[in-house]
């Protein structure tokens, strides 16, 4: 269950989508909101790509805050007074913590580790990309996280259904549990695809999946396509007007190719008016 969500906020339009969109589902799920900006330090060090080994257990268990400087008031935007009153309206906790360093999202995945849902927005202040681009930090976010991250779609979306492509593997079956319990939140639809070349497996994962959403009353179609995810997952979210894709197993990489980027996660990127979210 969803019970913490962070937020990455810049006072540019793409977080303000993002904030729009934790908090619908703060609002549906109950959760509480971290809103964190990241301001730069021009004197801390230079944080370059940060994988998984790299991440501090240390001080990402440190309470918000501790070991932080004292935020100067200037640094604060001026629009996370409204955005606090927004919350109180609408009777979801919001907080806001203010970080320092030169690379936003290093310090929103150190942040991360112990909330349930990250939310960002497609580009960031400084870089408002053609469709279809990433902002670095939700670039670099798609390529480290290490909680699920929601990366919104370049304008708000009612997420009313949602897409899954599955394969009977172990992640695979811990983000349908997820899925399910978002889309029986949402009140949204669950629409499952299956994808496996080899026809008897594909029959197999899907009656798997179909027994595991029992458990949820949610509404949805399930289909198979004897492909890679990667190639049915297009098609699949045109047809089925999807506005959410989650795709299970994101941070898998290519065998013996550690630098190479999930083609799923990034196929999904590319579909255009479609959230995306990421599930380690």
């Amino acid at each position: 269950m969803i019970r913490n969500i962070l937020v990455g906020h810049d006072a540019s339009r793409s977080s303000e989508v993002a904030v729009a969109q934790a908090l619908s589902l703060a609002e549906a799920t109950g959760a509480r909101i971290h809103l964190v900006t990241v301001a730069e330090d021009t004197d801390a060090p230079v944080e370059e790509e940060l994988g998984p080994q790299a991440l501090d257990p240390v001080e990402a268990a440190m309470p918000p805050g501790e070991g932080e400087d004292e935020v100067e008031p200037a640094l604060i935007p001026t629009n996370v007074e409204a955005i606090r009153r927004m919350c109180e309206s609408r009777h979801i906790v919001c907080d806001h913590e203010v970080l320092f360093g030169t690379s936003p999202g290093a310090r929103l995945i150190r942040r991360s580790w112990l909330v349930d849902l990250v939310v960002i927005g497609r580009c960031s202040g400084r870089s408002q990309g053609a469709p279809g681009r990433l902002g670095p930090t939700a670039d670099f976010m798609a390529r480290h996280f290490v909680t699920p991250t929601l990366i919104c779609a370049r304008e708000y979306l009612e997420l009313r259904s949602v897409l899954v492509p599955y394969q009977a593997f172990l992640s695979d079956g811990r983000a349908l549990a997820f899925a399910g319990e978002l889309c029986e939140a949402l009140n949204a639809s669950l629409d499952l695809l299956v994808c496996d070349r080899d026809r008897r497996a594909a029959g197999t994962a899907l009656e798997a999946a179909q027994e595991a959403l029992r458990a949820y009353k949610i509404e949805g179609k399930r289909s198979v396509s004897l492909t890679s995810p990667a190639d049915g997952l297009a098609k699949a979210a045109m047809e089925g007007e999807t506005s959410l894709i989650l795709v299970p197993g994101a941070r898998k990489r290519p065998w013996g190719l550690p630098w190479a980027h999930n083609e799923v996660l990034w196929r999904a990127l590319d579909l255009p008016n479609t959230a995306v979210l990421a599930y380690p």
